[in-house]
């Protein structure tokens, strides 16, 4: 699929929530400087920067999307935001992030390449925050690809096993520090906005789709992995 046409059919939200392990590590790390890899619309750029997270540090933002990279834009033009892609971060200098953030990018890409380039980019005793998706074999979604339900057709990937993930970062010289697992929650609502293909997205901003959306399903047998490691040399 066209990049900017998903960036069409998949818009972010701005909900002003920061996941709560990352903040826990954004309160208690000392940082300066910090990438967002996969960027998206910017909605966990927005929330940091309403959270105070922004002021006074380096903030980067990549994507592959133009149309999302000019709506980082828009949330404050001190931020870095370039067309660029995970796996190779282009724009990025080595050895130039203290915090690195990427959620739900690397079921996307070739994960190999994404570690590799983290190691590049991100400074000794940097820290990382990943999310993704894990799966039970009972996982059901409405998507197919491949023969199998998934919960993103685009997805390359959908982890099955901690080592399918959790090797390969050892393998990279990370230390990894904590991962957790929570089952995955949808709101209603996005279920429809996608099936619609709503594009407008004056719409997302009205306060009655806000509260909408705080009405949510589990999905069966899917969890938000989180993954927090540090460069050791």
């Amino acid at each position: 699929m066209n990049i900017e046409e998903y960036s069409k059919i998949a818009p972010q939200y701005y909900s002003n929530k920061i996941p709560t392990l990352l903040e826990n590590y954004l309160k208690n790390t000392k940082w300066n400087s910090l990438l967002d890899c996969g960027c998206g619309d910017g909605s966990l750029i927005s929330a940091l920067k309403n959270h105070g997270f922004l002021d006074d540090r380096k903030i980067y933002g990549i994507d592959l999307s133009s149309n999302r990279i000019e709506l980082i834009k828009k949330i404050d033009n001190k931020i870095n935001a370039n067309i660029d892609n995970a796996e190779e971060m282009n724009t990025i200098q080595n050895s130039s992030i203290d915090f690195f953030v990427s959620e739900q990018v690397i079921e996307h890409v070739d994960q190999k390449k994404m570690l590799k380039n983290i190691y590049r980019v991100v400074e000794k005793d940097g820290i990382v925050y990943l999310s993704t998706i894990f799966k039970k074999w009972y996982a059901w979604y409405f998507y197919r690809n491949n023969g199998k339900w998934v919960i993103d057709p685009t997805h390359l990937r959908e982890y099955t096993k901690d080592s399918e993930l959790l090797d390969l970062i050892i393998k990279n010289i990370f230390y990894i520090i904590e991962n957790k697992k929570n089952i995955l929650v949808f709101p209603v609502l996005d279920f429809f906005v996608k099936r619609l293909n709503v594009k407008n997205r004056n719409f997302f901003g009205n306060s009655l789709f806000s509260s909408l959306r705080k009405i949510k399903i589990l999905i069966p047998g899917y969890y938000n992995w989180e993954i927090i490691f540090k460069k050791i040399n």
